[in-house]
């Protein structure tokens, strides 16, 4: 499938509603958006460490309250709670949503703190949000907290031929395509998803190599793409 990274981003304001709304209007069956958790511990659809790329303000996100977000606009779209998708997603059926954890709030409130939030306003039935983080403790709290399904995010492919990454066997394993150093992806019990890819070239390619999933950050231009969406079963 492509998943339509932080939403429709070409189109719309990055990990907001309205990115999300136009990722699923354009027929994507798969959204991607990155988490980090505000200084009240609620869990925000927001991307960076800090507010530099969006508002030149060199706050870490993970030092503003609530409020302070609330009044934040990324070219005239406020930013989206992790409820607030959440509750969007459980309107539209048969959506995938992966939930990127981000490292600086992981490293700042601990994994567990983070992912019990999380774990507080998913809905019984988790089977839609696939948790995704970089390493594999984390995920195995996460899956003890009834997120079942989790993807691993890894720097090389040596990564997935490690022990507890085998014992983990996550449902997906992401990789940026410039790190890929083989021909093929090592098979395994996991789904392979490629990031970020944006040409439908090499969409298509990456299928030959073993890719499961793109990751796409030009969503409209794949979808365009009778060969790529004929590939990932659009």
């Amino acid at each position: 499938m492509l998943i339509a990274h932080r939403g429709n981003k070409i189109q719309q304001p990055e990990n907001t509603i309205s990115s999300f709304e136009s990722a699923h209007g354009l027929g994507t069956c798969a959204i991607e958006t990155d988490i980090q958790m505000s200084a009240d511990g609620t869990p925000w659809c927001f991307h960076d460490d800090d507010l530099l790329r969006v508002a030149g303000r060199p706050e870490k996100f993970f030092e503003l309250e609530d409020t302070e977000i609330a009044e934040l606009r990324i070219d005239g779209a406020g930013l989206a709670t992790a409820r607030e998708l959440i509750d969007w997603v459980g309107r539209h059926p048969h959506l995938d949503c992966f939930l990127e954890l981000k490292p600086s709030s992981l490293g700042h409130f601990g994994f567990e703190l983070v992912i019990e939030h999380l774990a507080r306003i998913l809905p019984k039935d988790t089977s839609p949000f696939i948790v995704v983080t970089r390493d594999c403790e984390s995920l195995r709290f996460a899956r003890s907290r009834g997120c079942h399904r989790v993807g691993l995010n890894i720097k090389s492919l040596a990564e997935c031929l490690r022990p507890e990454v085998v014992t983990l066997a996550p449902d997906y394993l992401f990789i940026r395509d410039s790190r890929v150093n083989a021909d093929e992806l090592p098979p395994g019990p996991w789904q392979w998803v490629v990031y970020e890819v944006n040409e439908p070239e090499q969409a298509v390619e990456w299928s030959s190599r073993g890719a499961h999933h793109i990751l796409t950050g030009d969503l409209p231009r794949l979808m365009r793409s009778r060969e790529a969406s004929n590939v990932y079963g659009l």
